[in-house]
């Protein structure tokens, strides 16, 4: 069994992306995979116990026998935290190590880090520290934002030393890719790094669904709940005139609009384009022809107690944010790892 430590020093890299991508890829050849999520961050409560919710989704979606346990040995909550100031001896570090030694029988086993190497560090379960513990090899996953990003991707190899096998750039803008490509890559290849995939900026990837929108604002439905799993790529603030709205609205597809709920002209107006579902902040009471519009055409209303600009930031912190929970943007990931990633070679390092 190898473990395989997809690292990088930043939140929203894309980390449990590229571990599904790589986990599906590598299950389609034949390799027995499991995962390991050492600290998760997204409590869920399962029966009496909780697990991280992406660890929950990610052992469904790769069929895997263990229990959330061994896939999940940790989750970092209030009540851990007062435990652990308290000096109970949760055995965290041990729990950690047995979840290791519980997929012995895999080829590989997928190990997503935390959102920074020194996460955990406390505990003995950081990754670097779990990487001594292990005869794992380290995968760099960076986002491109700027030249900056190959800082992290340096310093990643020069923690992890020889168990380093090459670096993954994500999130890469469409614009820039031909520059990344022809530029950064050889550079970074340059000074001893191998970077096995670069991929591009995906917008579904990026995208929320309905429902993750209604909760993030506690929102409540008014209609059409058979379309709340349908992908929002944008959101598209209503306070404008009308006739300013169309014009803006028809630039803008798949979007949530964000309108007060006394402006039903807005509502009417955002209907007549491609909008997902309309966000109504400040009221409970729907308009009934805006209602009567929104079923005929099969988008969701919620209403929200939030004033706008309270939903739209609660919003925004989801958009490019978002836990993959959706098997649509998984079997995306695994598209994407199967023809922008240099399997053969990962496969040769990993040897």
């Amino acid at each position: 069994m190898i473990p395989i430590f997809i690292i990088s020093n930043r939140a929203f890299t894309g980390k449990n992306f590229f571990a599904l991508g790589l986990s599906l890829t590598l299950q389609e050849r034949g390799y027995k995979t499991g995962y390991i999520r050492p600290l998760g961050r997204i409590p869920l409560k399962k029966g009496e116990e909780i697990f991280d919710e992406e660890a929950v989704f990610i052992k469904e979606l790769l069929g895997l026998e263990e229990p959330l346990s061994v896939i999940s040995p940790f989750v970092f909550t209030y009540e851990t935290q007062y435990k652990l100031l308290e000096g109970t001896d949760l055995k965290i570090k041990e729990k950690v190590i047995n979840s290791f030694s519980q997929q012995s029988n895999k080829d590989f086993v997928i190990v997503v880090g935390p959102n920074n190497i020194f996460e955990g560090f406390t505990l003995g379960i950081d990754v670097i520290s779990l990487l001594q513990e292990t005869n794992g090899k380290v995968i760099a996953i960076q986002h491109w934002d700027s030249e900056l990003a190959m800082d992290d991707i340096f310093g990643i190899r020069q923690l992890s030393s020889e168990k380093f096998i090459g670096a993954v750039i994500n999130k890469v803008p469409p614009e820039q890719f031909h520059y990344v490509k022809e530029k950064v890559v050889p550079f970074i290849e340059g000074r001893g790094i191998k970077v096995l995939g670069v991929f591009k900026k995906d917008k579904f990837l990026e995208a929320v669904t309905v429902r993750r929108l209604m909760e993030a604002v506690n929102g409540g439905l008014v209609c059409c709940e058979d379309k709340l799993d349908e992908f929002v790529d944008n959101l598209s603030i209503g306070a404008m005139d009308p006739e300013t709205a169309l014009s803006y609205f028809l630039r803008i597809p798949n979007k949530a609009v964000i309108t007060g709920i006394h402006r039903t002209d807005i509502q009417i107006v955002a209907m007549e384009t491609s909008t997902k579902c309309l966000i109504l902040t400040g009221g409970m009471h729907v308009n009934e022809t805006v209602t009567g519009i929104a079923k005929a055409k099969g988008i969701p209303i919620i209403v929200t107690g939030m004033d706008t600009f309270t939903a739209v930031d609660k919003m925004e912190k989801l958009m490019g944010k978002a836990v993959i929970r959706e098997k649509d943007k998984a079997l995306k990931a695994k598209e994407v790892v199967s023809t922008a990633f240099d399997i053969e070679e990962f496969l040769r390092r990993t040897k």
